[in-house]
């Protein structure tokens, strides 16, 4: 899988999400739900845009 089709992936989970979070802080008020959403989120945005992953590859593969 290329490198932009995983964007475009977690770019369309995080949308996901985002409808997801509007749901449920309208249906439930509860702010346990709506960080486990966010924090779901900012880990995915950590892992993929941040490119946190490639710290834990080996080296060489520029």
């Amino acid at each position: 899988m290329g490198h932009y089709s995983t964007g475009i992936i977690i770019i369309l989970v995080l949308a996901a999400l985002t409808v997801v979070e509007f749901y449920v802080a309208l249906a439930t008020h509860s702010a346990v739900f709506l960080l486990l959403i966010a924090a779901l989120k900012a880990i995915l945005v950590i892992w993929f845009f941040m490119h946190v992953k490639r710290l834990w590859s080996a080296e060489g593969g520029h």
